[in-house]
């Protein structure tokens, strides 16, 4: 199975949850960066970058909710004030995910990974919502968000 493929919104909903993985490992390597230039110890370079990661998963769904907001205007104005106004929308979304809606997003989407048959657990979810990886095992595990055919049984 290729991802994305079409307009389906399961697949859309794997695509933006792989999206939003890629940010929160942007957010790893970028807190692992800070906090070695900053002479952080093992501890604080370890929480740091899992704070980075947060931010970077979280932020990204909240940035994306309020870009769906903002594309409902695009027609309606210049493309200089929709460029501006995508823009000034980052700080804010960011401050959206972080606090409401990001982490949520996340969970749910982990959780809508099931597909009646008690696969994929938790870890396989997580697995399958990595950017590169993810689309490899979900072939190898044979997972579709459509859920697995019942095989007839003669």
């Amino acid at each position: 199975m290729k991802s994305f493929q079409g307009k389906n919104e399961d697949d859309y909903m794997l695509y933006l949850g792989r999206k939003a993985s890629g940010w929160g490992f942007i957010g790893v390597f970028a807190g692992i960066v800070i906090s070695l230039l900053a002479g952080f110890p093992l501890a604080g370079l370890i929480f740091f970058s899992l704070a980075a990661a947060y931010v970077g998963l979280t932020g990204f769904w909240g940035v994306h909710a309020l870009h769906k907001k903002v594309r409902k205007y695009r027609m309606r104005l210049p493309d200089i004030v929709y460029i501006l106004l995508k823009l000034l929308a980052v700080i804010p979304g960011i401050i959206l995910g972080i606090f409401f809606y990001g982490a949520f997003q996340q969970f749910v989407l982990l959780l809508a990974l099931d597909d009646g048959s008690g696969k994929p657990g938790l870890f396989q979810s997580v697995l399958i919502l990595t950017p590169y990886l993810g689309p490899w095992y979900a072939d190898k595990i044979d997972y579709t968000p459509y859920g697995r055919k019942q095989q007839k049984k003669y």
